[in-house]
């Protein structure tokens, strides 16, 4: 049997169990779910942020079904006006002074989250973490999606955010054409964005194999 098997695989490469790739995989997925909860933050707190770098002021920061989690000291705080299921929202108690202000700071949602995924991905190709961390770094190098789906999903359409739910507008499109970004091109350099991730992501998975 042993011949059998040195025969099929490639040399250097160990058979896994069905067990083991099943523990691993419910292990990612759990990880995954962690990841995608912390970007949920990264992106509402990339707008609360930016808010206040541009001049404007971040009233709040809220999370599904409207409770509060920004300011602490206004920790768990119900939010003041109908809440139409979304799963994070950022409230401003000063708009942004500038129509390009608005824009960076629609933008800085979902580009928070696509910067910490590139920079998880060259930390993945740079310093070749360790088991643990290098799951942690592909589940947030995942999350470029958040930018791609953002843009796409309801633009082109007409569908929530992350397919069932989340916003309806493609919020960092909006924020891109506010800033004078011409449409298509904010979406073709989503699309090449999108790729390179793809590209790189396959890239590592494969050469870890």
């Amino acid at each position: 049997m042993s011949d059998i098997r040195n025969e099929l695989l490639p040399k250097g490469r160990p058979l896994y169990s069905i067990r083991e790739i099943i523990r691993s995989s419910l292990v990612f997925l759990i990880v995954l779910g962690l990841v995608a909860f912390l970007n949920l933050l990264v992106h509402e707190f990339g707008h609360c942020l930016t808010i206040n770098a541009v001049g404007g002021e971040c009233g709040g920061v809220y999370v599904y079904p409207g409770v509060k989690i920004f300011p602490l000291n206004e920790l768990g705080q119900k939010y003041d006006q109908a809440w139409e299921g979304a799963i994070g929202l950022t409230n401003y108690a000063s708009p942004p002074p500038t129509e390009r202000a608005r824009g960076i700071v629609s933008l800085m949602g979902s580009g928070s989250v696509a910067i910490l995924s590139l920079l998880a991905l060259v930390t993945l190709y740079v310093f070749h973490p360790h088991k643990g961390m290098r799951t942690l770094l592909l589940a947030q190098s995942i999350m470029f999606l958040d930018l791609l789906t953002y843009t796409i999903l309801p633009r082109w359409f007409g569908l929530p955010h992350f397919f069932i739910v989340g916003g309806t507008d493609p919020e960092p499109l909006d924020g891109a054409v506010q800033m004078g970004v011409p449409e298509s091109t904010f979406i073709a350099a989503v699309l090449i964005f999108s790729l390179f991730m793809v590209i790189g992501l396959a890239r590592y998975v494969s050469s870890k194999r």
